[in-house]
């Protein structure tokens, strides 16, 4: 089982995509924002990031910055998930694992989180 961090803040989204999660045996903790995001990443191990780009508190980019740039948390896979696909060479060039122009169907990021997580060795450090 992995523990997948969800950054997403429409509440609905947020939700469906950690349903879709956990029933394919993840754990996942959902927040809104980019500070509570920091706070879990500093806190608790975890396996995947799914992170929206626009987020209310700060752009998503600056999470992916601080994670490409701590040493204990740079090789987190992050998939990230925006509506404006013209962001997708930013996400990319900053250290993003992925990137999917909303909407994405349940199947395909359960199908990318399980590619991720499962090509990871046991043991593996975030």
């Amino acid at each position: 089982m992995a523990t997948i961090l969800v950054v997403e803040d429409d509440a609905d989204l947020r939700f469906l995509y950690a349903a879709a999660l956990e029933r394919h045996g993840h754990a996942v903790i959902s927040v809104p924002e980019t500070i509570p995001a920091l706070l879990q990443l500093t806190n608790r191990a975890i396996d995947a990031i799914v992170l929206d780009i626009a987020l209310p508190d700060l752009p998503g980019t600056r999470l992916l910055e601080f994670v490409r740039d701590d040493p204990r948390l740079h090789n987190i896979p992050v998939i990230v998930i925006s509506g404006n696909g013209r962001v997708r060479e930013r996400a990319l060039a900053l250290g993003a694992y992925d990137f999917c122009v909303k909407p994405v169907t349940m199947r395909d990021l359960v199908s990318l989180i399980d590619r991720i997580v499962g090509s990871r060795l046991p043991g593996d450090q975030a």
